[in-house]
């Protein structure tokens, strides 16, 4: 069984059910019985700032709640140990701070795309993402697919 964590933009695509969402499914088969999409808490919280910023509708409001009951909601807790170390090795390689695997520059990227790396890394998941934030943890750290 294939584990996939999903990015905010990659939620929004199957919400709004658009032409990417059938590619992406087409592709990785999110919703077949042999995967397992995961959504990281901060991007629930992410989805309730667009949804008060673009005053959702009741449909999309309905498509976000159907999708939710097929995907678990992973939280960040403060006693995953290995989360919190993840999160720091991450955040500090994207800073080119680790001590001992420098990256050679560093990169701008939002401390929730390093929590959203932090549980695909740590729950053995692929990330699918629209956004360029993640290519300099593809291959090193994880999978991303970026569509």
């Amino acid at each position: 069984m294939k584990k996939f964590v999903l990015d905010t933009g990659i939620l929004l695509h199957y919400i709004r059910e658009s032409p990417l969402s059938h590619e992406i499914e087409k592709t990785h088969q999110l919703m077949s019985q042999d995967s397992i999409p995961i959504i990281p808490v901060v991007v629930l919280g992410e989805m309730e700032g667009f949804m008060q910023r673009h005053s959702w509708g009741e449909k999309k409001i309905t498509n976000l709640k159907k999708l939710l009951k097929k995907m678990p909601v992973i939280d960040i807790h403060g006693k995953d140990e290995t989360l919190l170390k993840t999160y720091a090795t991450l955040r500090n390689y994207s800073k080119n701070a680790l001590p001992g695997k420098k990256l050679g520059k560093s990169i701008g990227i939002g401390q929730n795309d390093i929590w959203i790396a932090s549980i695909a890394k740590v729950s053995g998941a692929e990330l699918i993402t629209t956004d360029s934030d993640f290519d300099h943890l593809n291959g090193e750290w994880l999978t991303v697919h970026k569509f």
